[in-house]
């Protein structure tokens, strides 16, 4: 049992595993809504859902900030911001929104078993941007990490092959590649929100989710209702758990991030590894997916590279 300062500097790492845990199945849940779908109602639906779970919190925060008072209640409190900040919400909000129809593109079109290495470019990106930003060094280890990712991402080349997707001319993978670099980039704007400005992790999510919704509400009367017979959407169950899980993974995301103690190189890290295997485990169980052999080399040496940033 660790001593009780122990247990509050590692609390950042546990939240960080059970985030990652939730956004695994959240991958899962999104590949089973998108295959055979319209994307733009999938995001519209799912971002209304989100909203709706968050919007009573903002309501009751400005009308009722008693009920918040309480040490447990107070993490749920949607604080007020100035313009300046919900302008930063707002652009923050825009950066994931294409992420977003970046990476649903692409999990619609390849497959999870793919996807999910591919996505793990993501940490490499992070600890580049992150250590540029903050001018700070990597180390030989880390080096060596960025430098397997890199090489798991020729081998997956390979392995695509084997399933008629070319890297080099495949666009899905390119979208892919797109997303983890918003991605990356998304966290260092988070870091920023939360100590820069000084914003609460539940203030953040609440009002991200309202911005995402109006701007998908906009692209869902404007692009895809017009043009609705030629992109078919179906309602499936799924699009509930997508908006339920993202939306308890980011909060808890943020608290993580939000923690003195956190070290915000290696969130991206835990993040994206207990995503990996989550994913990857259920394309081969359930979606039993092809060539699970010259995949899980790549798969290894992702996990490799990520023990080795986190170094």
């Amino acid at each position: 049992m660790w001593p009780q300062n122990k247990e509050n500097e590692m609390q950042w790492v546990l939240l960080s595993l059970i985030s990652a845990f939730l956004l695994g199945f959240y991958d899962i849940f999104k590949k089973r809504t998108v295959v055979g779908n319209a994307i733009i109602p999938v995001l519209f639906y799912s971002t209304l859902i989100s909203g709706l779970i968050f919007l009573p919190l903002i309501i009751t925060s400005h009308f009722s900030p008693g009920w918040y008072d309480g040490a447990f209640w107070k993490q749920f409190y949607v604080e007020p911001l100035t313009a300046r900040q919900h302008l930063l919400v707002f652009g923050k909000t825009a950066l994931i929104l294409v992420s977003w129809m970046f990476s649903y593109s692409a999990m619609k079109n390849l497959p999870i078993t793919v996807v999910g290495p591919v996505n793990q470019l993501r940490p490499a990106i992070s600890l580049l941007l992150l250590f540029a930003i903050f001018q700070e060094r990597l180390t030989w280890m880390q080096w060596l990490g960025v430098v397997l990712a890199l090489v798991s991402f020729y081998l997956m080349n390979r392995s695509g092959k084997l399933e008629g997707i070319h890297f080099k001319t495949n666009k899905w993978v390119y979208m892919l590649l797109g997303s983890a670099v918003l991605v990356a980039l998304s966290g260092v704007y988070d870091k920023f929100l939360l100590s820069g400005e000084s914003i609460s992790p539940t203030t953040i999510q609440a009002w991200y989710t309202v911005y995402d919704f109006l701007m998908m509400a906009i692209m869902y009367f404007t692009i895809w209702r017009p043009k609705r017979s030629e992109q078919p959407f179906e309602w499936r169950g799924g699009i509930v758990l997508m908006a339920l899980f993202v939306s308890i993974a980011d909060v808890i995301y943020l608290s993580g991030l939000n923690h003195k103690a956190a070290v915000i190189v290696l969130i991206p890290l835990i993040l994206y590894g207990v995503r990996l295997l989550v994913s990857f485990a259920y394309g081969v169980i359930f979606f039993k997916e092809k060539n699970i052999r010259s995949k899980i080399v790549p798969l290894l040496m992702v996990i490799a590279a990520l023990v080795f940033m986190c170094v």
